[in-house]
C-alpha cells in the first residue's frame, strides 16, 4: 500500500540521518570476557524504529532484531520490550561507541550514545629491579628503582613520604635515613597490583638488591574488589 512504502521511507530516513544530537554521553568500564547491557534510558511508549549503530554499523533494529552484518551477531541480543542490547563475551576489540537512534510517531528524538571501555586485568608479575650506588662524596645511595608489566598500565611509586609516577625512578638516599620504604603500584581502571620493600643505605650497598617482596593485588569487578595478598623472592 502507499501508506506501507511511505513508512518504509520515513523509517529509512530517519535510522540514517547524521546524528547531531546526543542525550548525553555515558561510559562503561567492563573487563575481557564480561557481559555488558546497554539501556537508552529513554521512554518506550510510542517508539515507531530504534536501532543500535556500533559507530556507523547497524548492529539492531527493533523490528528485525540482531542484523546479520553486525560484529556482535553470534554474542549479542536485543530486548524487543525495552530496546535493551546485550553483547557477552567482550574482547579489547569491542571497545568503542553504541548509539541508539530512535523515533517516537515517526518523529527521531535525541540519540543515546554509550562509549564502552573493556579491559583487560593485569596478570603477569611484577619485576621490580632495585639498584644501588655508594656515592662516596656525600655519604648517600643513589638508588636506581624499575617496576615493569605487561598491558596499558600506569606506575606510581612511594618511596618515603614522596609520590613519584612512571616505571623508573632515580632516588637519593643516605645513611642516616635509616630504612626507606619503597612500594610500586601499576593499575589499570580494572585492577592494580603492588610490591612493598625496604631500602637501606651503607658503605656496604651493593647493586640488584635482593629481598623479600610483599605484594597486593586489587581486581575490581561485579562492583566489588578482591584482594590478594602474598609474598615471593626476588
Amino acid at each position: 500500500s502507499i501508506f506501507c512504502c511511505l513508512s518504509l521511507l520515513h523509517k529509512h530516513y530517519i535510522l540514517n540521518l547524521k546524528i547531531f544530537h546526543f542525550s548525553g554521553n555515558h561510559v562503561i568500564h567492563k573487563i575481557v570476557g564480561e557481559t555488558v547491557e546497554f539501556l537508552s534510558g529513554l521512554p518506550t511508549l510510542g517508539v515507531t524504529e530504534a536501532m543500535w549503530k556500533y559507530g556507523r554499523i547497524n548492529i539492531a533494529d527493533k523490528d528485525v532484531g540482531v542484523l546479520k552484518g553486525s560484529p556482535f551477531k553470534d554474542r549479542s541480543q536485543l530486548n524487543p520490550e525495552d530496546f535493551t542490547l546485550t553483547v557477552r563475551k567482550l574482547t579489547l576489540q569491542d571497545s568503542g561507541d553504541f548509539i541508539f537512534v530512535s523515533a517516537v510517531f515517526f518523529k527521531q528524538r535525541p540519540s543515546v550514545s554509550i562509549t564502552l571501555q573493556v579491559h583487560e586485568p593485569i596478570t603477569k608479575q611484577l619485576v621490580i629491579k632495585i639498584s644501588s650506588t655508594w656515592i662516596s662524596s656525600n655519604e648517600s645511595c643513589k638508588v636506581l628503582l624499575e617496576c615493569s608489566t605487561t598491558g596499558d598500565v600506569s606506575y606510581k611509586w612511594i618511596v618515603g613520604n614522596q609520590t613519584l609516577t612512571g616505571p623508573r625512578q632515580q632516588y637519593i638516599i643516605r645513611e642516616q635515613d635509616g630504612e626507606t620504604n619503597v612500594t610500586c603500584t601499576v593499575s589499570n581502571y580494572v585492577s592494580e597490583k603492588s610490591a612493598f620493600q625496604t631500602v637501606n643505605c651503607s658503605k656496604d650497598t651493593h647493586t640488584n638488591k635482593t629481598g623479600m617482596w610483599r605484594m597486593t593485588e586489587v581486581v575490581n569487578t561485579c562492583n566489588c574488589s578482591v584482594y590478594i595478598i602474598y609474598y615471593y623472592r626476588l
